[in-house]
């Protein structure tokens, strides 16, 4: 009878063990039903879509204009500046003399008042040759004689009137050349210095300012004229947005195996000072998604967890694909779509 008791206890033991093991089981594979599932569902990978990537590109500040003078000591009459003087356009920086237009000009000077005292008998001897003219008949002898001389006078005045005209305008010329004053074409800084003898160096610096960066042959194609452009002093951090005046050319470096081009951009001379190294930033159109993404030409985004394709238009590049249009950075985009995709359904699936 103990016999029999313990057989039941350990056929006990052993179904405990048995339903044990079947409900382990059990949850095991219902967890691992769910686990598959789960993947089932999430077979469809998205990414968000992202703006190409901007262009950066590196150089400095420089004025806009500049423009250097020498004036030696013999030529000039009158300096009008100082040295770190601060000038505007059409102010007059300094005056010079001109010894052979002084001279020049003297003689014209001669020349007008001997005319101007021709001119005077001139003139009494056309009044004349008229009066007489006048008191004598067409029959009396000698009144055509009386004519020629009214003619011949007046054609020595109307020249001596024209000889005064032009000496006139020509010292009217050549006073302005005596002692010509030279003025600022720009407003800006002035640098004023002396040599040993005497002579003037004058070089003037335009307040306006303007980036100077370089692009390499290869993006060249990535910058364009009045594109909008960010500029960034790399010292201060201070920014700027304006737009590219100028993209030259003609390489300024042919020495590399890279040609390399200048791209300026005017920036506030408040905010950036010449010689500042900065960096412009130049936006790239365009969206990227992976080559992936691409399904018969179009792409599948998820928005308000629902489904939608897109019919976009771009280019393929190496691994990706650059949208031109159909949908924009931010866009939540399916990078492995296939058939089963429809339009409108919900997500997750």
């Amino acid at each position: 009878m103990k016999k029999w008791k313990i057989i039941a206890i350990v056929i006990g033991v052993i179904a405990s063990l048995l339903i044990f093991f079947s409900g382990v089981f059990i949850v095991v594979k219902n967890h691992i039903h769910n686990n598959i599932k789960s993947e089932q569902t999430s077979e469809y990978v998205t990414q968000k879509a992202q703006k190409v990537t901007s262009l950066t590109l590196s150089g400095h500040v420089s004025p806009i204009q500049e423009r250097d003078y020498t004036v030696t000591s013999k030529e000039l009459s009158a300096m009008k500046i100082e040295n770190g003087q601060q000038v505007t356009q059409g102010q007059v920086l300094f005056t010079t003399y001109n010894q052979s237009n002084a001279t020049e000009l003297t003689d014209l000077k001669t020349s007008l008042a001997k005319d101007q005292r021709d001119q005077t008998q001139a003139t009494q001897k056309l009044q004349s040759a008229k009066t007489t003219l006048n008191q004598m008949n067409k029959t009396d002898d000698g009144y055509s004689d009386a004519q020629d001389a009214v003619t011949s006078a007046n054609n020595d005045l109307a020249d001596l009137n024209s000889s005064i005209a032009t000496t006139q305008t020509k010292i009217n010329q050549i006073t302005k050349e005596v002692s010509p004053s030279t003025t600022a074409p720009f407003a800006g800084n002035i640098t004023l210095t002396y040599d040993d003898s005497g002579n003037a160096k004058i070089n003037l610096i335009s307040s306006d300012m303007q980036a100077i960066v370089q692009v390499s042959e290869y993006d060249y194609s990535k910058v364009k004229n009045e594109s909008s452009v960010l500029i960034k002093a790399v010292a201060t951090g201070k920014k700027q947005s304006t737009v590219i005046s100028l993209v030259s050319l003609h390489p300024t470096n042919t020495n590399s195996s890279t040609s390399k081009y200048d791209v300026y951009a005017n920036v506030d001379s408040n905010t950036f000072i010449d010689g500042q190294t900065v960096e412009m930033t130049v936006a790239q159109p365009g969206i990227v998604i992976p080559l992936s993404s691409l399904y018969k030409g179009k792409v599948f985004i998820v928005q308000n967890r629902k489904i939608y394709s897109k019919l976009v238009h771009g280019t393929k590049k190496d691994d990706t694909y650059v949208v031109a249009s159909g949908i924009s950075a931010g866009d939540k985009v399916i990078t492995n779509p296939d058939k089963k995709l429809k339009n409108g359904e919900s997500w997750p699936k």
